[in-house]
């Protein structure tokens, strides 16, 4: 049987995965923190804001949770997203292309929401599957 704190991790990834942001309010604590933080704005405003742009970068967007692990006040979650690249992202224009993002977060918990994330996504990995090269330097 879920816990309280992984129900409400599990709410996050719904929440990217649905476009439903309401699962936000429900996930996160009013005073969340991301780190690192968020380009687009902080807290709940700024989960909310992430999600309306991946997917709308990522059309068709699926989340799925590969693992999840709990200890403590803690979770601990390994997922991967994926959809079609239909919008500008890193500087590139929408490729059509079918990307996986795969993320690592770990989420501190209080009252049965989450209070702070550390987010560790493979940039690389996307840069890679959308057409970016790497030269390396001379």
């Amino acid at each position: 049987m879920a816990t309280e704190n992984e129900i409400a991790a599990r709410r996050f990834y719904e929440a990217l995965a649905t476009g439903d942001t309401a699962l936000v309010d429900e996930a996160l604590a009013p005073d969340w923190e991301a780190v690192p933080a968020l380009r687009s704005a902080t807290g709940l405003d700024g989960w909310k804001k992430s999600i309306d742009h991946l997917r709308g970068v990522f059309s068709g967007l699926t989340v799925t949770i590969e693992h999840i692990v709990e200890s403590g006040d803690m979770v601990a979650v390994r997922s991967v997203g994926r959809g079609v690249h239909t919008g500008e992202l890193l500087g590139v224009e929408g490729t059509g292309r079918e990307v996986e993002l795969r993320a690592s977060d770990f989420h501190q918990m209080a009252g049965g929401r989450i209070v702070r994330t550390w987010h560790l996504e493979d940039y690389f990995g996307i840069a890679q599957q959308i057409g970016l090269e790497f030269t390396r330097g001379a």
